[in-house]
């Protein structure tokens, strides 16, 4: 900075201290060498040179003397140390004590260490402190309750006299709500508005006995203060004055029950029989738990609160919440207080989040939250020396899917509502249904264990007489055919199942059903439960081995030879798994699995690098192609013809010796883009072979539409070949249409040198089957038959 600069920022701080009230002065070595305005008019001098250059200690009372000395020698000597402020007497020009707060700062004056003295006069705040303190024991005198509140009714302070009306000690009252020690419920802005005086019904905290209380109201500054003065008045008289003004209903009752006073609201709400004179049992209400808290409150003497009660009025019924309450005075014989709160609204707005709590919006049958609840009745309802038996009913809607899909979640949701409707008309009269999630339901029901095979048929054709007729729908002309696969789950007394347990086994069951469509129903059995958990196993252990182990993964290969020679023309991979506990897994076992689930992606992701690399890297095989399967959700994976092109550009493998087969199932729907997927690869010299031909969607007249190379039948034909004699015809018709078109044929099955036979003499060009060989590790295909052929000729040409 400039010294200009530096000028300026001096002559700023030096108004600063002009300008602040407070005194301030500098002292070094002991000698005052700066003062503000504000110290001269503390030393009661109006020239600064009757204070520059004197002694500091000259202005401090000789008594605080040594104090001042261990404060200053306690800062040290770092620039801007400081002392806490701190009570100090200090004495004027003239001599005359005064109490100030001082607070020491360690400076540097004209570049050598220096003290800066703050000094606040605290005389107004002493004088303040002693008149409170006189007030204070003044208080302490007076016979009346004084209680200081501030602006939100905490309690500031509580005198002894409040201590004995109320049964408080001022350290249990102070910092707590007024209402809250008083027992009653004071507006302070009304009293203050009504002349500032009200009477008022309070409570002693000790013994819990009420009295009227006379209460003044005084506003504050910083607050109100309230005086309050116990009144002996006849009982009625005072309280009747108070609960006229309030809008709810009260009603004074005496111990023999009879009605001592009512006020208006209460006419209003509870009718012409709450009046003086009538009793508390003509009252026109229902206590919902039975006794009335009126007359226990009488009988006991004891406070009740909050027990509800139903009223008929003519706008209809009315819920309302009752409570009483002992009261106690020498001049009257009435013995109790008793209110009533409309909670109407309430009521219905509770009862309305109980009822959602265990329901179905769309169907307004149990949710799953209710269903659960239902069955744990009906469980606890068996007795273990009767011969009943709880029977739970795991109902799907088949297909529901299409619905939701093809017309819209509209319209499924108007299916799932009439379904919901017919399963509740199909229900026992002691039973339940519920939808528990998407076309699920669940119906519960008790049947006699002796008879329950018989019972639990009638039930279900019960269940699917009632969905049978046809679903008529608000888009659509036709109306919709609904079936459904139902699961069943049972416990008897004494088995040690719990709600939930038995939702679990009826899903298992289902399972089951919806496997074996052809039954009316499954019921569950341990084995189920077995099988459903030993799937979960697998399909967890095979995804733990596909991501971190997949040595327990080996690639095993099924020759495919010429139909006329035999010679070896392509190998199809084929995955097998054997797990470290499981042993051998079949694929029948696990491919399922994985189809259903997001595994079989990368499971033929696996087979197919692996594959192409072990091919590859075997230079026999250069004129053997090989045939990779590929379900629909490769197919459908976005990311899939780059992978087939980076795993040929990876292991080496020629395009034009890869062929992946793919079933008339994963075609189904052939969309646009699933074609133009097909086109793309065999733009890159892919080979597509249709497999299990005849057994899927696909016909020969929808074959020309297909970029296939090869038409693999299903093993049905071959099997068929010695026990059909039409099956021959029917092959040798395949095969004329496929070579009309371009496209060869693979006879999938050969066991036999029988059939082997047949195949070639109807024209098929390949052959896959046990007779020829079954699937091995490559290396023991490359030692074995069938013969590998050693000339030259591209694959597209076999």
């Amino acid at each position: 900075m400039t010294r200009s600069s530096d000028a300026a920022v001096a002559e700023r701080y030096r108004l600063l201290l002009e300008l602040s009230p407070d005194a301030i002065a500098v002292h070094q070595d002991g000698i005052v060498v700066y003062v503000n305005s504000a110290a001269l008019d503390f030393a009661r001098v109006t020239d600064r040179g009757e204070m520059l250059g004197r002694p500091i200690t000259d202005f401090v009372h000789p008594d605080e003397l040594p104090n001042m000395i261990e404060r200053i020698v306690g800062m040290g000597d770092e620039a801007g140390a400081s002392t806490y402020p701190e009570e100090v007497v200090m004495v004027d020009a003239h001599g005359v004590s005064r109490p100030m707060e001082v607070t020491s700062v360690r400076t540097v004056w004209h570049e050598k260490p220096a003290y800066q003295v703050i000094l606040r006069d605290i005389t107004a705040q002493k004088a303040v402190e002693a008149a409170l303190r006189r007030q204070a024991a003044l208080l302490d005198h007076v016979s009346n309750a004084v209680i200081a509140v501030d602006r939100e009714l905490t309690v500031r302070s509580w005198n002894p006299a409040a201590e004995q009306m109320y049964g408080l000690s001022a350290g249990e009252a102070v910092g707590r709500d007024l209402d809250s020690v008083t027992g009653g419920n004071l507006d302070v802005q009304a009293a203050v508005a009504l002349g500032g005086t009200v009477d008022q019904l309070h409570r002693r905290a000790d013994n819990d006995r009420t009295f009227l209380a006379h209460i003044s109201v005084t506003s504050m500054d910083d607050g109100f203060l309230i005086v309050a003065e116990p009144t002996r008045r006849p009982l009625i008289e005072r309280l009747g004055t108070i609960l006229a003004a309030l809008h709810q209903a009260v009603i004074v009752v005496r111990e023999d029950g009879g009605i001592e006073l009512a006020n208006p609201a209460a006419a209003t709400m509870l009718g012409p029989q709450s009046v003086p004179g009538s009793f508390v049992h003509d009252l026109p209400l229902d206590f919902v738990d039975g006794e009335s808290p009126i007359v226990r409150c009488l009988r006991t003497g004891t406070a009740v609160t909050d027990a509800t009660a139903t009223i008929n009025t003519p706008g209809g019924e009315r819920w309302l919440s009752c409570s009483c309450r002992p009261i106690d005075d020498d001049t009257s014989d009435a013995v109790a207080l008793v209110s009533f709160a409309d909670i109407t609204a309430r009521y219905r707005e509770r009862t309305r989040l109980v009822w959602d709590a265990v329901h179905d919006s769309l169907t307004q049958l149990y949710n799953r939250a209710g269903i659960l609840k239902e069955l744990e009745a009906h469980m606890d309802a068996l007795d273990e020396h009767e011969t009943g038996c709880v029977a739970i009913y795991y109902i799907d809607l088949d297909n529901f899917k299409l619905v939701n899909d093809s017309l819209g979640h509209a319209v499924g949701d108007e299916v799932l509502h009439i379904v919901a409707q017919r399963l509740a008309g199909a229900t026992p009269p002691d039973g339940a249904v519920g939808r528990i999630g998407g076309d699920e339901f669940v119906l519960v029901t008790t049947h006699t264990k002796e008879s329950m095979p018989a019972e639990i048929d009638r039930q279900i054709e019960a269940v699917r007489a009632a969905i049978r007729p046809p679903v008529n729908v608000s888009i659509r002309s036709e109306p919709l055919t609904v079936r459904v696969s139902i699961g069943v789950a049972t416990v008897a007394a004494g088995d040690r199942y719990t709600p939930a347990d038995l939702l679990r086994d009826a899903d298992i069951a289902l399972y089951q059903a919806r496997k074996a469509s052809r039954e009316p129903y499954v019921q569950f059995r341990t084995q189920h439960r077995e099988e459903l958990q030993r799937r979960q196993r697998i399909e967890e252990e095979l995804r733990r081995a596909l991501d971190t182990d997949p040595s327990q993964l080996e690639i095993h290969y099924q020759p495919i030879v010429s139909a006329d020679s035999g010679t070896l023309v392509a190998l199809e991979a084929l995955l097998r798994w054997t797990h470290p506990d499981l042993g051998s897994v079949p694929p029948t076992e696990f491919i399922p699995l994985a189809e259903q689930s997001t595994l079989i992606d990368k499971v033929g992701a696996h087979v197919l690098a692996t594959a192409c690399a072990e091919v590859a890297a075997t230079p026999q095989l250069r004129q053997v192609m090989l045939c990779v399967n590929a379900s629909r959700r490769e197919l459908t994976n976005g990311e899939f013809l780059r992978r087939l092109s980076e795993t040929c550009e990876q292991t080496g493998m020629d395009p034009h010796s890869l062929c992946l087969e793919i079933t008339e199932s994963a075609l189904a729907p052939l969309d646009g883009g699933l074609l133009a997927l097909l086109r793309h690869i065999r733009a890159l010299g892919i080979q597509i072979s249709l497999d299990d031909f005849g057994t899927g969607a696909s016909s020969l007249s929808e074959l020309y539409r297909l970029p296939v190379g090869i038409l693999k039948t299903a093993k049905a034909f071959v099997d068929a070949l010695e026990e059909h004699p039409s099956a021959r015809t029917i092959l040798s018709g395949i095969v004329d249409v496929a070579h009309a078109m371009g496209v060869r044929v693979t006879a999938e099955g050969v066991e036999t040198a029988s059939q082997a036979a047949t195949i070639a003499a109807v024209g098929c060009d390949l052959a896959q089957g046990y007779h020829f060989g079954r699937p091995k590790p490559l290396v023991e295909i490359l030692t074995e038959d069938p013969v590998i052929p050693s000339t030259p000729g591209p694959p597209d040409d076999l």
